[in-house]
């Protein structure tokens, strides 16, 4: 949209409720305004391919400034000082990973490559556009990552990215987590859960200990594997407001086998499952879980599945919703709002005959 670009109508100008708007300069070629969802930044396009280059936001950087900006950088444009830079994605992600590498967690830089390692974009960076994204993006539903991670992962890639010049523009900067993306709704069927949970009962390592408790008990990954001896008493597990994603303490009685796989154990050390250091909790899950993968040759799930699957099979077995939703310590559905206010009954008997009842059925199920 072309418009004779003054202090006013800069001002004035809207921010779009969705995507961006660009409001051309009628008397300085190839000079404009950009409005995205929540920002107004003066750009100026160059080149042979019209590449963008952002000058500054408004009003950081004034009309007139911006303006006096765009006609040097032309000029000098026009006697070649600023050719086009073209970056491959795999060249790029390349130096990005090495630029986290030095001020990053180990862990953090091994994820974003990860994640980014799904991103095939034959295209330059700098012809990458919104829908080039959201066509891969599609492509990783039925792939072991996470496409709500991918996309988190990409779009701090795409912000290095502007910031190094490979980039005019992130095609996805105003974009939140898209609703389009599709939650995960992996559940274990019975021969699945059958091979998983015998092989961790027949095969017993510290990984696989905790695997079992995850089936039995359907806590969470880092509750159960961060759990400490003094969380465990008379048959109870005791989680505290601080060990909880919801910040709401969680009392669960333990069922017969997961009482039998805790007091086979050694209780040395502070956690259950330390591993060589007894000061920390389990560590380097992401390479058992690997090995564990190979070991049962099942379609890819996660450990976060496994609490998917306990709820279902719950379902299943006749126990009411509200007693599930109590055992997963969930703060919404029959819990949210006034129900949640007033209702403090603690259900240790219903979810103790539940998670019991629960119990009998998985030793059915590999014993069959």
């Amino acid at each position: 949209m072309k418009m004779r670009l003054t202090d006013m109508a800069v001002k004035k100008l809207p921010l779009p409720e969705s995507g961006q708007v660009c409001y051309w300069d009628e008397t300085t070629a190839g000079f404009g305004l950009r409005c995205s969802t929540s920002s107004k930044s003066f750009v100026v396009l160059f080149g042979p391919s019209r590449r963008w280059k952002t000058l500054g936001r408004y009003p950081s950087l004034s009309l007139a400034d911006a303006r006096r900006e765009a006609k040097r950088f032309l000029s000098e444009a026009s006697f070649g000082k600023h050719q086009e830079v073209r970056v491959s994605f795999e060249v790029a992600k390349e130096r990005f990973i090495a630029d986290c590498e030095k001020r990053l967690r180990t862990i953090t830089v091994r994820e974003y490559r990860r994640h980014l390692n799904f991103f095939g974009f034959k295209k330059d960076l700098a012809q990458l556009e919104r829908a080039d994204v959201y066509r891969k993006l599609d492509e990783l539903i039925d792939t072991p990552t996470n496409q709500n991670y991918a996309f988190t992962a990409l779009k701090v890639f795409f912000n290095w990215c502007v910031r190094n010049q490979y980039m005019d523009h992130n095609p996805i900067a105003a974009d939140k987590k898209p609703a389009r993306l599709k939650s995960r709704d992996r559940v274990l069927d019975d021969e699945e859960l059958k091979a998983l949970y015998s092989y961790v009962r027949t095969n017993r390592t510290l990984f696989h200990d905790m695997v079992a408790l995850l089936i039995l008990t359907g806590q969470r990954r880092t509750e159960i594997g961060h759990l400490r001896w003094d969380e465990i008493d008379d048959g109870h597990l005791h989680l505290s407001d601080e060990r909880t994603k919801n910040h709401r303490s969680h009392t669960l009685p333990l069922p017969p086998t997961a009482m039998h796989i805790l007091e086979t154990r050694e209780s040395e050390g502070i956690y259950v499952f330390a591993g060589k250091d007894p000061e920390k909790p389990f560590n380097g899950i992401r390479r058992v879980k690997e090995a564990l993968d190979k070991a049962v040759d099942i379609e890819h799930f996660t450990l976060h599945d496994l609490r998917r699957t306990l709820s279902s099979n719950m379902a299943r077995l006749g126990v009411p919703i509200h007693v599930t939703e109590k055992i997963l310590n969930h703060q919404s559905g029959s819990f949210s709002g006034v129900a949640g206010i007033y209702n403090r009954h603690s259900y240790l008997s219903e979810m103790r005959d539940a998670l019991a009842h629960h119990d009998a059925f998985l030793e059915n199920l590999i014993n069959s």
